[in-house]
């Protein structure tokens, strides 16, 4: 029987969350000053020329994606925070997660009495996996910020408090959606850009802020994941690498973590595929029924570095390129693409990736990431996916440099005409 939640009221948010980037014109006369004569306000939400959002129901009845784009204040830096989140169950959750994650992101506690409080609720109002987990506290606490894959630089200032804040906000907002009495759950990818350095002898700039995709700079890009969204970087030379593990049961890592907990609950469906329970998915916001069995909100963590090549070589050393960038060959990364699984079980990343980067080369230097993530799901639409699609389109530094080169071209007229014959035999 599920027990009685204990009310307890949220805390008010100190300030509302900003959809906006700001950009602040210089004095032209005072050299890199910032104007006093205003500043401009631009929704991330309708800026097509650096961020593109596409989303479909395609055969489903309703569509349960959801996705967000938001300007976080932490610890006095601007810091970017693009959200993915496919929900299962209904869209409460993944409703609930982009109205409020970036908040809870933001505004997290993450004194150890807070933390601890936190836990305890699990304990006390759901119990099961988390009982064990709360006695083991510290230890996972401590686990929490060393298995994170924090950047070690010693050239750039770089440090922050993620390793502990996306695991703590995650939680919160898993807990404060479980109080809302709704059953539904929610995969995410969070991702959070914010630049670490900027050249200041660069001789053009054209605006007082340095943000990931001005020229000259070099930024941190952090992930947090849970469930089987995902987050595809694609380089300077146009190839796409996965940032995130599924969390499925047959993910080796969960398996191991459940099965201490929860040995008889592994199975398979009619279609070969294993399931924990009735799930898919090891990890999930929501999806209260199976919490107390270990479906929780704790995300996977990563770090890179990205930026401007000449500016990177600069200033970091060589071992610090080969270990905090992408294949060790970082800088002017092309993009950065966020899907649902009604992508990527439809198609490769590299197709992903090849999608964005032709619609560019057949259509001219004027095509916008917009443009790219809808001819992404047009392309899942068209060849008879079954999941509702997303694609969210992350312009980077290396935006159009890439190489001409369709690496998944013959694939993808493959996938069509396989299409268009299936359809020929309805």
């Amino acid at each position: 029987m599920r027990p009685k939640l204990k009310y307890q009221p949220l805390k008010l948010q100190l300030r509302s969350i900003s959809s906006s980037v700001t950009f602040t014109p210089l004095d032209p006369s005072k050299g890199q000053v910032p104007s006093k004569i205003g500043k401009l306000k631009v929704p991330l939400l309708k800026s097509p020329s650096h961020f593109g959002h596409f989303s479909s129901r395609v055969n489903r009845m309703y569509n349960e994606d959801k996705y967000s784009a938001n300007v976080l204040d932490i610890n006095g830096r601007t810091v970017f925070n693009f959200n993915i989140f496919d929900g299962h169950g209904g869209d409460e959750c993944s409703k609930y997660l982009s109205a409020h994650l970036s908040e809870d992101i933001e505004s997290a506690e993450l004194d150890d009495e807070r933390r601890d409080e936190l836990v305890k609720k699990y304990v006390d109002n759901i119990g099961g996996y988390w009982k064990r987990w709360y006695r083991h506290r510290k230890d996972n606490f401590v686990r929490m910020v060393n298995s994170n894959n924090a950047l070690n630089l010693r050239s750039v200032e770089c440090e922050d408090d993620f390793g502990i804040r996306l695991p703590m906000s995650f939680l919160t907002c898993d807990y404060k959606f479980f109080e809302t009495g709704e059953k539904s759950g929610s995969t995410c990818t969070s991702v959070l850009l914010d630049t670490i350095y900027s050249d200041p002898n660069k001789k053009f700039k054209p605006v007082y802020e340095d943000y990931y995709f001005n020229r000259r700079t070099i930024s941190k890009l952090t992930i947090g994941h849970v469930g089987d969204t995902k987050a595809i970087l694609v380089d300077k030379n146009g190839e796409a690498h996965s940032l995130t593990t599924d969390h499925h049961p047959s993910n080796p890592i969960e398996a191991s973590r459940l099965r201490k907990y929860a040995a008889n609950f592994f199975m398979t469906d009619s279609f070969g595929e294993e399931r924990f329970i009735s799930l898919a998915n090891t990890r999930a916001f929501g999806d209260v029924n199976f919490k107390n069995m270990g479906v929780t909100a704790e995300p996977d963590i990563s770090q890179l570095i990205i930026g401007d090549t000449e500016t990177l070589h600069k200033k970091l050393t060589p071992q610090e390129i080969s270990d905090y960038t992408i294949g060790g060959n970082g800088g002017d990364e092309s993009f950065l693409i966020l899907c649902s699984d009604g992508v990527t079980n439809e198609i490769t990343d590299q197709e992903v990736a090849d999608i964005v980067m032709n619609t560019f080369n057949m259509r001219g230097q004027n095509v916008t990431p917009q443009l790219c993530s809808e001819e992404v799901i047009k392309f899942i639409e068209y060849i008879g996916g079954d999941d509702n699609a997303t694609c969210l389109v992350i312009r980077l530094n290396g935006w159009g440099k890439w190489n001409v080169k369709d690496r998944t071209g013959e694939l993808r007229q493959q996938r069509m005409e396989d299409s268009f014959r299936r359809g020929d035999d309805r």
